[in-house]
């Protein structure tokens, strides 16, 4: 394969690239069609139908109802608004626990430190077991008469692992507790429906799903007493003030409409090329390689593999950037976290040492993959990482 002209990108877990039918969506509103939804003439109303048109198919693909439906900027962001949001309501209300996992996105672990730090809110980390899944007995432990909120992402982003979130909703409406989930991985890549989920609040974003960055959703389910989180306007409903990105929100909304007609070929997809990656790795590497990402109850993106520092010679601090001579964009775990030179948190906490968790791969699959590029990846990665034996 000729690299220079054949770049390879197995990092789709930190985004994906924009659909050509998405940016064709998008067009229109960035040219002819650029009224502020918030204005009466014609150009916004042409914006404000596309935005609650958006709105319902977000929403359907949910199984929300449109109104439950709050367009932000990112992920993040709607972490925060589901998370602080959910807080400021709770404050010097004898309410002020929230338990959340070890292992969540920056997003969330950044914004419950500083709920603690500013606020006095107590916070739970739950650990994960071996696998990153988080105990069902252990939220159930966790719970207080102070909690107020859980929040448990639905699938982690950097090993895939997929957690029961329907029992932990089950178990947190029993004692009348909030339930937040960052389901930002996975949409489009497995099962997600908020009322079989029966969760309060989740986060979403269009750059995961071949959408545009600088656009995504928080869910809130009716009732759910959130407080508006930016200030300025009435825009989404009195919730979120700022002009609504309305070119975005149409490239938003075209990605989810392929996601619903594409589902399961992209699924199908996705398990065909982990399950080979997984059997190349495998064949070259044998039990010196350890898989981070389960075969079972996990995305069917995302491979995730950390290596045996007593079997295997290699240089932690070099695998990605080697790889990347080699044309093959991978990463070493959250993209948020890109460029600190610190080990996965998520691999540290699921007992990796040092140099294995900072020397990990995560190898995360697109629509436009193939086998061929894992064919060449693995060859790849077999001249960096060598058996020490063969030295």
């Amino acid at each position: 394969m000729n690299t220079k002209l054949n770049r390879i990108y197995f990092d789709n877990a930190a985004t994906t690239r924009i659909d050509d039918q998405v940016l064709e969506a998008m067009m229109p509103y960035l040219k002819e069609d650029y009224g502020n939804s918030s204005s009466i003439h014609s150009f916004g109303k042409s914006a404000k139908v596309l935005l609650e048109d958006a709105r319902d198919a977000v929403a359907s693909f949910l199984g929300a109802n449109s109104k439950e439906i709050f367009f932000t900027s990112s992920g993040t962001e709607s972490n925060n608004f589901a998370l602080k949001g959910l807080a400021y309501r709770f404050l010097n209300t004898g309410k002020n626990h929230i338990i959340t996992s070890s292992i969540e996105h920056s997003a969330v672990l950044d914004t419950t430190k500083y709920l603690e730090k500013k606020f006095g809110f107590e916070v739970t980390y739950l650990k994960p077991d071996s696998k990153g899944k988080i105990s069902l007995t252990d939220v159930t432990s966790a719970i207080k008469p102070e909690t107020f909120l859980i929040s448990v992402m639905h699938s982690n982003n950097e090993i895939g692992i997929v957690n029961d979130i329907q029992k932990i909703a089950e178990t947190a409406a029993e004692h009348k507790i909030f339930v937040h989930t960052d389901s930002v991985q996975s949409i489009g890549k497995t099962e997600f429906n908020v009322k079989d989920l029966n969760i309060n609040l989740a986060t979403l974003s269009a750059h995961k799903i071949y959408g545009p960055k600088g656009i995504a959703a928080l869910y809130i389910k009716d009732k759910t007493p959130v407080e508006k989180f930016i200030h300025g306007g009435m825009q989404e409903r009195d919730m979120r003030g700022g002009t609504e990105n309305i070119a975005a929100i149409a490239g938003f909304k075209k990605a989810v409409e392929m996601l619903q007609s594409g589902f399961d070929n992209d699924v199908r997809h996705y398990d065909k090329l982990k399950k080979y990656t997984t059997g190349k790795i495998k064949g070259i590497f044998g039990e010196s390689v350890f898989f981070n990402s389960s075969e079972e109850n996990s995305l069917p993106n995302i491979v995730n593999i950390s290596f045996d520092t007593e079997k295997l010679s290699f240089d932690e601090e070099m695998i990605l950037i080697q790889l990347d001579l080699k044309g093959i964009a991978v990463s070493g775990g959250s993209a948020c976290t890109a460029g600190t030179h610190k080990p996965s948190h998520v691999l540290t906490e699921l007992g990796r040492d040092k140099k294995s968790a900072l020397g990990s791969v995560r190898i995360s699959f697109g629509r436009k993959n193939n086998t061929e590029e894992i064919d060449y990846f693995a060859e790849s990665l077999k001249s960096i990482v060598k058996i020490k034996d063969e030295n």
